[in-house]
């Protein structure tokens, strides 16, 4: 299913002129396992994503935070007017919701049609670098994209975006 959709996502940003540079990696489940690798090759700013769930897991959202910042789970939920008691959706809702499997959560995930009701969470500070840098449906590639282009892709396919502020 993930090879489908990575290649909607190629056609995707081809049709909407944004250009990316595609890097071939080992998998990187987790930030740290990428290491320098992202720094090495000049690709932006480092983000970790998230899928979250309300306390009752009836509304979802995707979070695109800055890789060194920790997730304040009850600052976050003030931010959305949720139960502080949000936490992160399962695996079976990941697969089900943005077609992914644990470790390669990406915003870009947004095309898959489970995602069309999921707001997207930005934290305001990975808007400082001019590119910026996701997973195309699997963690053994990143997509080097300008931040500019990120935010158009947005606009396109989420149906909200809401940008947080991390500080309290």
């Amino acid at each position: 299913m993930n090879e489908e959709y990575e290649k909607k996502l190629y056609k995707i940003l081809d049709d909407l002129n944004i250009k990316y540079q595609k890097f071939e990696h080992p998998a990187f489940a987790t930030c740290e396992a990428s290491g320098d690798f992202y720094q090495k090759n000049e690709m932006g700013i480092d983000c970790k994503n998230m899928f979250l769930r309300d306390k009752r897991g009836r509304r979802h959202y995707l979070l695109v935070l800055r890789a060194d910042k920790r997730l304040d789970i009850p600052h976050l939920a003030e931010f959305l007017g949720e139960h502080r008691k949000m936490g992160f959706a399962s695996e079976e809702r990941l697969a089900k919701y943005l077609g992914l499997s644990p470790g390669s959560v990406t915003p870009l995930a947004l095309i898959y049609p489970g995602a069309k009701n999921i707001p997207l969470i930005i934290d305001k500070d990975i808007l400082v670098s001019d590119y910026i840098h996701f997973h195309p449906f699997r963690n053994t590639a990143s997509l080097k994209i300008k931040k500019d282009d990120f935010l158009r892709f947005c606009d396109k396919y989420a149906c909200e975006v809401l940008f947080y502020d991390t500080e309290k």
